[in-house]
């Protein structure tokens, strides 16, 4: 299988999402990974809806400054897009996704496009663009949606999110959303055996697996439930039902 001919979780989750830019092999992974798990399309839509409900809270708060780690490629209303006049930095470590980004925020001196991979939190931290747009001395939003269950164990993905709260401001947050295999262990399963055999990890988790990842960001709203039902002015839920996708919104509340 050449490069070319491998799948791309990128054009994938665009595929999805009703985008049109997956390859032949793109198509086959995706196809078999819905008959598998049939609700993964719904699930990939619930995750922008949720990113949409997320930047409108947080806009709302004030904050005006925004990290987007693993963003993918850009489609329908995307983050610069929901919150105009803001700072945002777009990050992701395949180029393809890069180059797409770049292309959309031509012109747009608020926003900018970096090659980098999110489980090397440092150096997307100390990156010299993200500090040219990002001052971490006031709050900023972290946003890390269907990206972690890419990251498997041994690269410690909770390691990641406490380095983003050791450099981010007081007030700052930190937004995940994560598959998961909680509510269907046996279908999530083969959908991570059809990634696997195509060279590509995945690593569902559980809710309290996912939780562990927001470090000591205090999670608000009604904390970590489904993504369909995360709604920032909702109570949590006395009884948290299973998922197959979770989603979250922290806030770093300490020094």
């Amino acid at each position: 299988m050449t490069v070319d001919e491998a799948p791309n979780v990128a054009r994938m989750w665009d595929y999805h999402q009703g985008g049109d830019r997956a390859s032949p092999a793109d198509r086959r992974l995706a196809d078999a990974v819905t008959t598998a798990c049939p609700e993964l399309p719904e699930a990939a839509r619930a995750n922008r809806a949720f990113l949409g409900r997320v930047l409108q809270h947080l806009v709302a708060r004030g904050i005006r400054q925004f990290l987007d780690l693993g963003a993918g490629l850009p489609t329908a209303r995307n983050t610069h897009q929901m919150v105009c006049g803001s700072r945002v930095v777009y990050v992701d470590t395949d180029p393809m996704a890069v180059l797409h980004n770049r292309i959309g925020v031509i012109g747009n001196p608020d926003v900018t496009v970096v090659q980098a991979d999110l489980r090397d939190p440092e150096l997307v931290l100390r990156h010299r663009d993200v500090r040219h747009y990002i001052d971490f001395a006031r709050p900023v939003a972290v946003l890390a949606l269907a990206v972690y269950h890419f990251v498997p164990d041994a690269e410690e993905p909770a390691s990641g999110t406490a380095s983003i709260y050791d450099h981010v401001a007081p007030g700052s947050y930190l937004a995940i959303s994560h598959g998961s295999a909680d509510d269907s262990p046996d279908r999530v399963g083969r959908v991570a055996d059809l990634y696997a055999a195509a060279g590509i990890p995945l690593r569902p988790r559980s809710r309290s697996e996912i939780a562990a990842l927001f470090d000591r960001f205090a999670l608000v709203g009604p904390g970590l439930v489904a993504a369909r039902r995360w709604e920032p002015s909702a109570p949590p839920p006395a009884t948290p039902r299973p998922a197959g996708w979770y989603a979250g919104l922290g806030r770093k509340t300490g020094p």
